[in-house]
């Protein structure tokens, strides 16, 4: 549960403007209390988190994934300023 509501695998509840990766050496202790301590994993640099008043049902896929036009529609419905 987010805010009080029982969400799917999938749902869209913030964006972030995306700002970088790296993977720790190996051998090494993670990078933050939230990382993963497991060789080969990406950890994603984000900045402009911005949560959405109403969560959005998304594909359920883990990971980067390209999202649907009808899924930005709807996000942009929401926040309107992060029309470029």
């Amino acid at each position: 549960m987010i805010r009080g509501r029982e969400l799917t695998t999938g749902t869209v509840i913030d964006v972030a403007r995306l700002t970088g990766c790296y993977q720790d050496p190996d051998g090494s202790p993670p990078c933050t209390q939230w990382a993963q301590p497991q060789p080969g994993l990406w950890h994603l640099e984000v900045s402009d988190v911005q949560a959405l008043a109403l969560p959005i049902p998304g594909r359920g896929q883990l990971g980067l994934w390209p999202p649907s036009e009808d899924l930005v529609a709807q996000v942009l419905q929401q926040l309107p300023d992060l029309r470029q």
